[in-house]
């Protein structure tokens, strides 16, 4: 006896009208962006109602001893003083539907294509602060068209535009878990990153105190912490990679479990999100490049400790809804965005202002 079959062209389909939709996370660097000089990333706005690009200026601190009852005239102290150039680029995207295959669907395609063209926009901006983090140099060229902003990223840079920044950078720089695997040649420092050069909680603290020292007499800056508590409670914040991340909260299940309530809501041993020690707020950022992505070495991934003044995010236009109707007789109707901002690591007179910048193994 022979089962009787239904016909493919046959078999009824059911089509859901409410699409699901990829995950795109938020901004994970919200919380850290503002307009105020206490920010890591300060947010300037002025732009919106015209100019090209804002100028942010930073004094530094007077180094000179001065004098007693000495003669004082001819012995003053230039007041050292720098700028800083932030010049919005456009960033652009825009989807075509046509007018067949949006009769032809299940879904409205207008109305999906327009809430991707607003995770893209999200994601522009969290991409370009994680590329800005990354700047080794202020190039001085604008790519207007890839909308790219006047510095080089670690992944597109030449070996000797890394040393130039190594060279500048000695005290804003980690590499692994010890000072001593500084060097001012590139290659020759990021081979330190090996196995045992983990990001834990002593990395944390070395990167703090990396950011905290300041030296008169050889004119080293400190860098300003994002909050003050009291008198010496000062806090930064530091964002990594997941791989990071992982070896830093396994670090830490000794002191969690030691230091705070054993509660599945408020112990980071069950819960995720941020870690917190010694002062530093450690927040996971997933899309982070690692290894040769990143322009680094196999299994090394870089943590960036902010203090206030960190990056800067200009802003010229914020995301607008743009749409084409006169494709082939508007035929082919498309739905677009535009915006205009850069995000850029401050970076004056070849010194990162308000980062320090570690690397460490990750396998």
């Amino acid at each position: 006896m022979a089962d009787s079959t239904v016909n493919s062209l046959s078999i009824e389909k059911k089509y859901e009208r409410k699409y699901f939709k990829e995950m795109v996370r938020s901004n994970q660097f919200n919380a850290y962006m503002g307009p105020g000089a206490m920010n890591p990333i300060v947010v300037k706005r002025q732009l919106v109602e015209s100019g090209q690009l804002i100028n942010i200026p930073l004094v530094s601190a007077l180094n000179g001893n001065g004098t007693g009852t000495g003669t004082l005239t001819g012995n003053e102290e230039a007041l050292g003083n720098y700028s800083y150039d932030l010049k919005p680029a456009w960033h652009r995207h825009a989807v075509v539907v046509p007018k067949d295959q949006e009769k032809f669907s299940s879904f409205d395609m207008k109305s999906a294509a327009r809430e991707m063209l607003m995770y893209w926009d999200a994601d522009e901006l969290r991409d370009n602060i994680i590329d800005g983090m990354s700047a080794v140099n202020i190039s001085g060229a604008y790519d207007a068209d890839a909308g790219h902003s006047q510095q080089t990223y670690l992944k597109d840079a030449t070996t000797a535009q890394k040393n130039t920044w190594c060279a500048a950078n000695e005290y804003r720089l980690l590499f692994g878990s010890s000072l001593a695997n500084y060097n001012a040649t590139w290659t020759t420092a990021l081979a330190t990153v090996v196995a045992g050069h983990e990001f834990g909680v002593n990395e944390v603290s070395l990167m703090k105190r990396q950011a905290r020292i300041r030296d008169k007499s050889t004119g080293r800056p400190s860098i300003r912490p994002i909050r003050v508590q009291g008198v010496s409670r000062e806090y930064f914040v530091c964002f990594t990679g997941s791989l990071n991340f992982a070896k830093l909260k396994a670090d830490m299940n000794t002191i969690n479990l030691d230091g705070r309530p054993r509660d599945v809501a408020n112990n980071p041993i069950f819960q995720d999100g941020d870690l917190e020690y010694d002062g530093v707020i450690i927040r996971e950022i997933p899309e982070q490049l690692t290894g040769a992505a990143a322009g680094l070495s196999a299994n090394q991934e870089a943590a960036y400790l902010m203090g206030a003044q960190a990056m800067g995010v200009a802003w010229s236009q914020t995301p607008k809804a743009t749409r084409s109707s006169d494709n082939d007789y508007q035929f082919k109707p498309g739905r677009g965005t535009e915006s205009c901002f850069s995000a850029e690591k401050l970076i004056y007179n070849g010194l990162d202002h308000g980062m320090v910048t570690g690397f460490f193994y990750t396998a």
